[in-house]
């Protein structure tokens, strides 16, 4: 009997050593072809509220690695996006890319057409001497049909500006002024990308295309006039704005927009020559008096007028969180500290005679380093902790 129970011990043993060995509970082999995909990882960040996890920041001298492990594994490709666009296939990548913010797309597709994904952000930081692109909204905003001008810093010569894929035409560098023409594409965000003499690229971060001009979120709009573009001929064809329009105008800012100024036409407009489009003026108290007796007459030659906008300027909201007395700030031995901030979808904080690099606030220098105000924007950038401490 002994004899029969030892060799069941003999052969359990081996059964268990052969199950123990076998790939069947592996989850990278017990999943076939048929079966839907799926991601392993662990390691992906999860997103909060909506919004996709991080892989956190590199610089654009750094390859950006990640390896993912998805079943069934024998009948999976890897697949990955960023910005939508596919940059690889395989499970491990390892590559460099320009500066910008990037959303990856991890897709895994079975032979059997089946996938599934998951989506992170990527940021991929400038070096030193790489371009210093204007990012405020207005400059970064591109008009379809318009030419634009954009504050750059760059101590090297800028031979071709993108717009995503797009080359753009009349490029030039001047003054650290980059100019080009916005071409006809897409209306939707889009990396800018400058290329240099050498031949190489730079990220510049995201700009807008549309086919509208920009409005301030913070300034109301009322049109005046608006139809189809009349050729301004002095005497012979103008556009009145009526004295009962002109009444409801307040003291502020006016906007005339046309779509047709070329480099060879010359627009005047109430005698002054040379303007940009839109043309923008500030309307002053002694000329709503004129305009509330006899309306407003746009006159001139050579252009043709499309609108003409009131711009009201509201301002963004804020809040003031901190005002008082200039204080020095001095790291340890002064500083102004803030805590139990409201929850916005963005905010940038923006204080005055104060340089911060490279934390999202936005400055004027001076030689006093004294702060005198706190304004926190709903817009623009975030911040990550409730309490939030601002030094030198």
């Amino acid at each position: 009997m002994f004899k029969y129970l030892a060799a069941g011990l003999v052969c359990f043993g081996f059964a268990a050593i052969l199950t123990s060995c076998s790939k069947d509970n592996d989850p990278f082999f017990s999943a076939e072809e048929g079966d839907a995909p799926r991601i392993l990882n662990t390691d992906i960040p999860e997103g909060k509220g909506g919004e996709p996890g991080s892989f956190g920041s590199i610089d654009r001298t750094t390859n950006f690695t990640f390896e993912v492990f998805a079943t069934p594994i024998n009948h999976t490709t890897i697949s990955w996006y960023l910005d939508d666009e596919l940059v690889y296939e395989g499970s491990k990548i390892d590559m460099p890319f320009l500066a910008g913010d990037y959303l990856v797309k991890i897709v895994a597709t079975t032979t059997k057409g089946l996938s599934t994904y998951r989506l992170c952000k990527l940021t991929v930081l400038p070096v030193e001497g790489d371009p210093e692109v204007a990012n405020d909204d207005k400059s970064r905003w591109l008009t379809i049909g318009k030419t634009k001008n954009i504050g750059c810093k760059f101590d090297k010569e800028i031979k071709k500006v993108f717009i995503g894929k797009q080359e753009v035409a009349n490029v030039s560098f001047v003054n650290n002024v980059l100019t080009f023409d916005v071409p006809e594409m897409e209306e939707r965000q889009y990396n800018l990308i400058i290329e240099d003499a050498n031949g190489t690229r730079y990220g510049c971060g995201k700009v807008t295309v549309s086919t509208e001009d920009y409005k301030d979120p913070g300034s109301k709009e009322t049109v005046l006039w608006e139809g189809n573009p009349v050729d301004i001929n002095w005497g012979d064809a103008n556009v009145l704005i009526s004295p009962e329009q002109m009444a409801e105008v307040p003291v502020g800012a006016l906007r005339i927009t046309n779509n047709d100024w070329t480099a060879d036409i010359v627009p005047q407009i109430d005698g002054f020559e040379n303007q940009p489009n839109p043309f923008e003026f500030t309307y002053t108290a002694d000329h709503k008096t004129i305009a509330d007796a006899k309306g407003m007459l746009i006159t001139g030659f050579g252009y043709k007028l499309t609108r003409v906008v009131v711009v009201e300027n509201a301002g963004p909201a804020e809040t003031t969180l901190w005002e008082g007395d200039p204080v020095e700030i001095n790291w340890g031995d002064a500083n102004v500290f803030l805590c139990a901030l409201p929850i916005m979808t963005g905010r940038q904080i923006s204080y005055h005679r104060l340089m911060a690099s490279r934390t999202s606030l936005t400055h004027s220098s001076s030689p006093t380093q004294q702060s005198t105000r706190l304004l926190l924007m709903r817009r623009v950038c975030s911040l990550p902790d409730s309490a939030t401490s601002l030094q030198r």
